[in-house]
C-alpha cells in the first residue's frame, strides 16, 4: 500500500511539472508577433537551435532583428528608414522565414511564420507612408436657423 501511494505522488507531481512546462512552451511560441522581448528569444533559438541558418544567414539575421528592436525602440526612425534599408529587410526576412521553414522542427516553423507575418506588416506600414495625403479642402459651414435644441 506505501508503495502505491508513493507512486500516486509521484505521478501527480510529475503530472504538474510536466503540464506546467506544456502551457509556458505553448505561451512563448504562439504570440502573433515578435515582441520587444521576443526579439531576443528569436536570436537565441536561431544561434542555438537552428545553428545552419545562423552560420549561413548571419547577415540576414542581424538586418532583420535590427530592424525589429528598431520598431520598437524608435517609431519615428523605422517609419523614415531608407529605401534601400526596406529592401534589406525585406530580403533578409524572405530568406530567413524560407531557412527555418525548411527545417523539421515545429518551433522553427513558428518562427518562420512569425517573421513572415513581421515582414508582411512592416511592408504595409511601409506603403500606408505613401497613401497618406496632407492636403485639405476647406469647406464653409452652412448656417443653422432653427436652434438645434429646443432649449
Amino acid at each position: 500500500m506505501n508503495k502505491h501511494l508513493k507512486a500516486i505522488i509521484l505521478v501527480l507531481v510529475f503530472g504538474t511539472i510536466s503540464g506546467s512546462a506544456q502551457v509556458g512552451y505553448a505561451n512563448n511560441i504562439s504570440g502573433d508577433r515578435l515582441a520587444v522581448n521576443s526579439a531576443t528569444e528569436f536570436s537565441t533559438f536561431v544561434k542555438s537551435k537552428a545553428r545552419k541558418v545562423s552560420r549561413k544567414n548571419d547577415e540576414d539575421l542581424k538586418k532583420y532583428l535590427e530592424v525589429v528592436n528598431l520598431y520598437h525602440n524608435s517609431s519615428v526612425a523605422f517609419f523614415n528608414l531608407s529605401d534601400a534599408q526596406k529592401v534589406e529587410f525585406m530580403e533578409a526576412s524572405a530568406t530567413l522565414s524560407d531557412k527555418l521553414s525548411g527545417l523539421s522542427q515545429k518551433e522553427a516553423k513558428a518562427w518562420s511564420q512569425k517573421v513572415q507575418l513581421n515582414k508582411s506588416v512592416f511592408e504595409f506600414i511601409w506603403s500606408s507612408k505613401n497613401t497618406i495625403s496632407t492636403e485639405t479642402e476647406m469647406t464653409e459651414v452652412p448656417a443653422v436657423l432653427d436652434a438645434v435644441t429646443s432649449l
